[in-house]
């Protein structure tokens, strides 16, 4: 038997070089979800985004404070028709036109910017709002403004005062019940 001690040794293996030590070891290192940029960014847009609701609702409040009633903004429609229209039959026609339906349709109610003067007209049959006179009277004007509109007829000076007045007559007229309502100023 052999013994182990005469089993000749293994060469030596050669001391191992210093590795590194502790000391210098980190942890990890840690990456911000968002760079500093980018939430500067982001914050200056939700500021924008808040600056422009506060404006946007101080415009909504200031406009709606110094809203114009539909009386006197028909009334000055119609002068406008009247003083700017002196030479155009037609556009005299559509502008005042425009006017009266346009506060009949905001002080009363009346649906009649899209329809025809017949279409109108036929809706005013059951209307207990306007007396017989003053629908006798619409259908009048609307019957002039549709011939000077469709037929070109020409009008003189005289009928020009003569529907401006008819016209503001029957916002003066319309103007009456809807206070008595309560639904006008």
């Amino acid at each position: 038997m052999i013994f182990l001690a005469q089993i000749p040794a293994a060469p030596q293996m050669p001391p191992l070089p210093e590795g590194p030590s502790l000391d210098r070891v980190l942890g990890p290192v840690e990456i911000p979800a968002y760079e500093p940029w980018q939430i500067a960014i982001l914050l200056g847009f939700i500021v924008l985004f808040i600056g422009l609701l506060i404006w946007l609702y101080a415009r909504s409040r200031l406009k709606s404070a110094t809203t114009t009633p539909p009386y006197e903004l028909a009334l000055a429609e119609l002068q406008a028709a009247a003083d700017l229209t002196a030479e155009d039959d037609e556009r005299f026609a559509i502008l005042s036109s425009q006017a009266l339906r346009r506060y009949l349709e905001d002080e009363l109610g009346l649906r009649s910017t899209a329809r025809t003067s017949e279409e109108f007209l036929l809706s005013l049959k059951d209307n207990t709002q306007l007396d017989e006179f003053f629908q006798t009277t619409l259908r009048e004007v609307l019957a002039n403004f549709d011939q000077i509109k469709f037929a070109q007829q020409p009008i003189s000076i005289t009928e020009r005062i003569y529907i401006t007045d008819t016209v503001r007559e029957l916002i003066n007229q319309a103007h009456v019940p809807s206070q008595k309502e309560g639904t006008g100023p």
